[in-house]
């Protein structure tokens, strides 16, 4: 034997020669020689553990340099989103936990990673998504583990996404898919500031940021025994709820635009014009998909543009067939004129049998307040304001 690394007992390494020595044709002994490698084995794991974590700062510092996540790129002039970004804005210098709900394609991610960087953490964001893990690896991943932790464990272990994010924020997305047994585990980990990596015996100190997001109603599967009270009022120091595009309907312009001038940068093409027609169809839309759907409507569109033109044609149907097929239009000489004189009317229509109160005049038209007063704004009915 040459070379044999024997572990006698943890954290305990010696590299092993051993010789016979044979007289005649015959054994007679054997030569052995053991080397202490203790300190040289185990600052070679710590380096491949800081090696895996560099590896993945590198890739968070590029991709902050890229998306360059800030409060000053969320897009949003509506007051209901302005007044969010500032919520969020005063509580990223804090330590406190922030809960981040709404529906999927709000933008739950982009606030969290805004957040953190506003927050002064000189340590990684990092992501994990609570839904996407199968539940036999979630403590590993989460936690990390040594080698020979179980089997097909790595030979020299792994860092877990916790350790990962030390000094910085970790963000668990979709916490709600979270299994329970791992919702136990993680609140201690919360409450002690410490962890300890599967088959490990030593504490590792933490300073993390907790930010959690989710689509679900924590409070409902509190009341139903799938969420752990005591981790959701941990969780939930601060809680953000972010507007969906149905609330924020003015904000639609300001994401084609950005929609359109990013998918035409990526992909070396002009940017084609888009009519007012279409943008108002855009916005008598409810977005379901939030966001997410809204950027890929902007891709489809800018893909099947001709003429440096988006076509109302290449609107899917479930937009372009809206408005009412029995109403005439000719007498009217667009599209635009038609829309611009029903909604006016609309809008005079439903503020006199309110009295001019905004908010039943919303409510009467089945929009948001701040849609009518988005639509009172562009047609100049200052009278309302």
């Amino acid at each position: 034997m040459e070379n044999i690394i024997h572990s006698p007992r943890k954290n305990t390494y010696v590299n092993i020669s051993a010789l016979p020595l044979i007289k005649n044709g015959k054994l007679i002994g054997v030569v052995s020689t053991e080397r202490d490698v203790s300190e040289i084995t185990n600052l070679s794991r710590e380096l491949e553990f800081t090696k895996e974590k560099l590896d993945y700062l590198q890739v968070e510092v590029r991709k902050m340099n890229e998306d360059k996540f800030s409060f000053g790129n969320i897009v949003g002039k509506s007051k209901i989103m302005t007044h969010t970004i500032d919520r969020a804005y005063q509580v990223a210098s804090t330590t406190s936990s922030v809960l981040i709900s709404g529906e999927s394609g709000t933008g739950k991610e982009v606030f969290a990673r805004a957040i953190h960087q506003s927050s002064g953490r000189e340590g990684a964001f990092v992501a994990i998504n609570c839904s996407a893990i199968p539940e036999s690896l979630f403590e590993s991943e989460m936690f990390g583990y040594e080698s020979g932790a179980f089997t097909g464990a790595l030979s020299k272990g792994k860092i877990g996404k916790i350790e990962i994010a030390n000094g910085g924020t970790l963000f668990l997305d979709e916490i709600g898919d979270m299994p329970l047994h791992m919702q136990a585990k993680l609140l201690r980990v919360l409450q002690e500031r410490q962890l300890m990596r599967v088959g490990g015996d030593k504490s590792i100190s933490l300073d993390v940021r907790v930010i959690s997001a989710t689509h679900r109603n924590l409070e409902d599967m509190v009341k139903a025994g799938t969420f752990r009270e005591d981790l959701y009022y941990r969780l939930n120091v601060v809680n953000i709820k972010l507007p969906s595009l149905s609330d924020r309907i003015e904000d639609v312009p300001l994401f084609v635009k950005l929609f359109i001038e990013e998918f035409c940068r990526e992909n070396h093409m002009k940017v084609p014009n888009i009519s007012p027609e279409i943008l108002n169809m855009l916005m008598n839309y409810s977005w379901p998909g939030n966001i997410r759907e809204l950027k890929n409507m902007v891709e489809h569109l800018v893909v099947f543009s001709k003429n440096n033109e988006i076509q109302i044609d290449t609107l899917p149907e479930y937009i372009n067939n809206k408005e009412d097929k029995t109403i005439s239009i000719k007498n009217e000489k667009s599209l635009t004129d038609l829309i611009r004189k029903t909604e006016i009317k609309a809008i005079h229509d439903a503020m006199k049998e309110c009295g001019n109160n905004k908010q039943q005049a919303a409510k009467l038209l089945d929009i948001p307040r701040s849609t009518l007063y988005y639509k009172i704004k562009f047609y100049d009915l200052n009278q309302y304001l």
